[in-house]
């Protein structure tokens, strides 16, 4: 009986089950938005139970930051997500009338460590009910004199959702900023690298593989937002391109249209309109930073030895974008894909001409172990080059890359860069500091979240922006670099991939001038855009080795069999260039398989063919026995390589009725009518005896 009232009692007080009733749970079990903000470390715990309620927020103003006049007004919506209904549901505001002193207390807070704060508003009903699956808005609001808020800096809050009995069925936890009236920190200077990078969508040039970039080129689409969001700003940014995207793009604009594996497309209107954009967003005095065409995985190459494709690759990119107008584009400044690199990584960038890279602050941490965020450069001599190592700030960079199409997303987003950065101003306000802000290679934010950064970048009073030339030219600060592998391209894939590239620039080797619509297809299956998408990678790689194969295919000896009546003979080999583009150099290079049965004289022909172009080479032959023997017909390139994947088999039969057999069948039959003549003869002059008797 006692046990019975022990679990009806709260469930008739709270208006709610009684699981409810239990004891408030610590905030890193209960907060439901963690995953959205969270650190590395931090998912590799064990997972959050699910709160019964879900809390989302959707507005947090004053936008920006809270002054001594403002009111601080935070809404949602809460779901509620359990099996049960609740009565009487109310909301309740918590806040902490002290800055958080270090940037390691704010990320402990962000991840759901630790206890809310103390301090806490009066509970406002927001339903009579929430049944179950139910939704329904929620609003608190507070003046800000009666927050208690001293100093400028970062103030954590979050907002309950209570049951009747006061029992938390769910939070959410944010940042707000405060600077008030008077204050006058150094400012923090931002240096923003806006990335504007996708994956290959090509194998050979003309060969599309998919559609996918179509729609994030059109309105709304992802590449489309970033381009907007960054020409619509007064913050200057350095603009990360990969070319080979510029070079999709222009290629789907073309007049004459484009294919999809075969399947015709007209002339893509979104491409043209992306481009155009494109080159209206870049302002006067911003940087173009190209990346190596199709932005291969350089670390991954320079372990492999393929260093040398990284720099071919630097030096393609900024050929693309200077034939595409976009002026200025140098592989002078770099930045490998994750900011990660050891020395092999170093040299082979520096090889393709890079004098600045751009490195994760975890490559490049401070060696002081200072209590502020410091400058981002340090200098390293590498390969007998000296050359500046800019660290990105890799918290805020994870902090951008957070989602931000769910619900709640951009808002929290937001709060919490708008608190990171206020954070590294307030680490030391009378020390002027600088910091590179790059978000992730392939961004996908919400659009308001990507304006909202640069806005604030260039509206918040802690912070200044400035160009990537001023943070690279800030003196050394006490970071050292300490290199850093990580998981890229795969030994075994990128095995195939040079064994590829053999192939290719044996192909390409055939052609006057040497050229070809593969060579660009390695640095596509190089790409950084295939790490931890192998199988991706893997498909355009194989759709790459079809379409040399077809091509290479185009270019064949004609004749498959002939039939030699005698010991010897002369016959005419048709070798034809298929191909619709380009003129070719091959070598013809003839010979049996059986020298005893059947000898060729030697052959080894070069010759000159325009597409859609034959021309013959006649071989001399002789037999020495009856039936099929076989000669191999080598095509090679001009200097000796194979041009397919083997010999073309020519199928010899040979019948032997040479000059002696005929004279052999002559005497035959000579004696064969001298024998009927004498017959005949004797006949006569038998049938003659007899007629005189």
């Amino acid at each position: 009986m006692r046990r019975l009232i022990a679990l009806v009692l709260p469930l008739l007080l709270g208006g709610a089950p009684a699981f409810a009733a239990t004891p408030k749970p610590p905030p890193s079990s209960a907060h439901p938005h963690a995953s959205s903000h969270v650190s590395r470390a931090s998912r590799d715990r064990e997972p959050t139970p699910k709160a019964p309620v879900d809390v989302k927020l959707s507005s947090i103003s004053p936008g920006g930051y809270l002054q001594a006049n403002s009111t601080l007004r935070v809404k949602g919506r809460m779901v509620n997500q359990s099996e049960s209904g609740y009565q009487r549901v109310s909301v309740r505001l918590r806040f902490s009338s002290q800055p958080m002193t270090n940037r390691g207390e704010l990320e402990s807070y962000a991840d759901g460590k630790g206890l809310d704060p103390q301090r806490a508003g009066q509970p406002r009903l927001a339903t009579a009910t929430l049944p179950v699956g139910g939704q329904q808005p929620w609003s608190v609001s507070l003046p800000v004199r009666q927050m208690g808020l001293t100093t400028f800096g970062v103030y954590p809050i979050s907002v309950e959702v209570l049951g009747a009995a006061g029992t938390v069925l769910g939070h959410v936890r944010t940042f707000v900023t405060y600077y008030p009236t008077g204050s006058a920190p150094q400012k923090t200077k931002v240096s923003w690298v806006w990335p504007v990078i996708d994956q290959p969508h090509r194998a050979d040039d003309s060969t599309f593989v998919d559609d996918g970039l179509e729609r994030q080129l059109g309105a709304g689409g992802r590449l489309s937002n970033l381009v907007t969001a960054a020409g619509r700003t007064t913050t200057p940014v350095s603009w990360l391109i990969d070319p080979s995207l510029v070079d999709d793009a222009t290629r789907m604009g073309d007049t004459e249209g484009y294919s999809i594996k075969g399947t015709a497309r007209p002339q893509s209107v979104a491409a043209n309109d992306w481009l155009r954009s494109l080159h209206t967003a870049l302002a006067p005095g911003d940087q173009l930073i190209a990346t190596p065409y199709a932005d291969p995985d350089v670390m991954a190459l320079a372990q492999r030895g393929m260093s040398g494709d990284v720099k071919l690759a630097a030096q393609e990119g900024t050929r693309t974008l200077a034939a595409a107008k976009l002026s200025g584009a140098t592989p002078v400044v770099a930045m490998p894909p994750d900011g990660l690199a050891d020395q092999a990584t170093l040299s082979s960038l520096v090889a393709g001409g890079s004098r600045t890279i751009l490195l994760s602050s975890s490559v490049l941490p401070d060696s002081r172990a200072t209590t502020y965020t410091v400058d981002p450069v340090a200098h390293k001599t590498v390969s007998g080059t000296n050359v500046k190592l800019v660290a990105y700030d890799d918290t805020l960079r994870k902090i951008l890359g957070t989602s931000t199409t769910e619900p709640g997303g951009t808002i929290i987003a937001e709060q919490r860069f708008l608190a990171e950065t206020a954070m590294i101003t307030s680490e030391a306000p009378q020390k002027s500091r600088t910091i590179v802000i790059t978000p992730p290679r392939r961004w996908n934010p919400s659009p308001t979240f990507a304006k909202a950064v640069l806005n604030y970048t260039a509206k918040a009073p802690w912070l200044q922006a400035v160009p990537l030339a001023a943070a690279a030219n800030t003196p050394p600060a006490g970071r050292v670099f300490q290199a850093q592998k990580g998981s890229g391209l795969g030994k075994n894939y990128l095995h195939q991939v040079r064994d590829l590239r053999s192939r290719i620039q044996q192909f390409t080797s055939i052609f006057t001038p040497p050229t070809s619509g593969f060579t660009l297809g390695v640095a596509r299956t190089e790409s950084s855009a295939w790490n931890g998408q192998s199988r991706k990678g893997t498909r355009l790689r194989d759709t790459l080795t079809d379409e040399l194969d077809r091509d290479i295919g185009k270019i064949k000896v004609l004749n498959d069999g002939i039939t030699m009546a005698g010991k010897s003979g002369r016959t005419a080999i048709t070798i034809s260039n298929g191909l619709d583009y380009g003129t070719v150099v091959v070598r013809l290079r003839a010979y049996s398989q059986n020298k005893s049965r059947l000898r060729v004289d030697s052959v080894d022909r070069v010759l000159t063919l325009e597409h859609g172009h034959k021309d013959q080479v006649t071989l001399d032959m002789k037999a020495s026995a009856n039936g099929i023997a076989y000669i191999n017909l080598d095509l090679l390139t001009p200097d000796g390589h194979p041009l397919g994947t083997g010999p073309h088999v020519l199928h010899v039969r040979t019948t032997a009725y040479g000059r002696t057999a005929l004279l052999i069948t002559g005497v035959s039959l000579a004696v064969l009518f001298v024998g009927v003549a004498i017959r005949v003869v004797r006949r006569r002059a038998e049938r003659a005896e007899e007629s005189v008797e």
